[in-house]
């Protein structure tokens, strides 16, 4: 493993490390707020359920691209899977949001 490597594993376990960080601290300061309650607890729901069905969809699809013949690598897969669906999930919370 050379130092590219090294340092693009610490990029991501120190990402994750911030992430989970910041969903305890800003969890910390709804509670406080009072800003989670039924209405936090239905968009959510709702939004997690939608971002999974946009994933289905896009693994439709990128299993079709595979099947015409489309020569795509599993780490490239991979990452279009996790972009589309955190991307679903955010546009759908915030779909969510404007319409309750």
């Amino acid at each position: 493993m050379n130092m590219e490597q090294m340092v693009g594993l610490l990029g991501m376990f120190v990402g994750i490390a911030f992430g989970v960080i910041g969903l305890w601290w800003g969890r910390k300061k709804a509670l406080m707020n009072r800003g989670i309650d039924e209405r936090f607890q239905v968009i959510s729901n709702k939004s997690q359920s939608t971002s999974w069905k946009i994933t289905l969809g896009a693994i439709c699809f990128l299993f079709t691209l595979h099947i015409v013949g489309a020569q795509i690598s599993t780490v490239a897969t991979l990452g279009i899977l996790l972009l589309i669906h955190m991307a679903g999930w955010a546009l759908s919370t915030f779909y969510y949001n404007h319409k309750y």
